[in-house]
């Protein structure tokens, strides 16, 4: 098989993929659990042996990103409903802007995760670092098993 077919095959997989996964999420992704900064402030102070201060810092950390989330997580809610109610009468247009909207906000949300987790890692030591990375490699490898089990 030629390169070129591989390349287009696997693209077309990915993007059929993807546009699944989007559109399965829009129509009512649940997430699993809530996000809970107390939770995670817990299981860090436990797991990572964190000072006062860190963990002060910390609880300061995750309330921010919590706070700044909120309003995107409400209008998320809003979205997906405004999606599911298209099954009875698909507007192209109107589903199109629904869906930018939420690659938006998931843009931004994103984002905000992603500086939160490195500010959080900045307030750590080094040993507490290495701790950390430890425990999200052991996650991912739970994910990626989850994943794998349930296809």
């Amino acid at each position: 098989m030629s390169n070129k077919l591989k390349n287009w095959l696997l693209g077309a997989t990915l993007v059929g993929a993807t546009a699944m996964s989007a559109g399965g999420w829009a129509m009512g992704h649940r997430g699993g659990m809530e996000h809970d900064p107390g939770r995670m402030l817990s299981q860090l102070s436990q797991k990572l042996d964190l000072s006062s201060e860190q963990q002060t810092e910390l609880e300061n950390l995750l309330t921010e990103s919590n706070q700044a989330n909120t309003p995107d997580r409400e209008r998320l809610k809003a979205l997906r409903l405004e999606m599911s109610g298209q099954r009875d009468d698909f507007d192209a247009g109107t589903a199109q802007g629904v869906a930018d909207e939420i690659g938006q906000i998931t843009s931004r949300m994103v984002y905000r995760a992603s500086e939160t987790f490195a500010r959080v890692y900045q307030l750590l030591n080094a040993e507490q670092r290495v701790e950390l990375d430890a425990m999200m490699a052991k996650r991912d490898t739970r994910r990626r098993k989850w994943h794998r089990d349930g296809e």
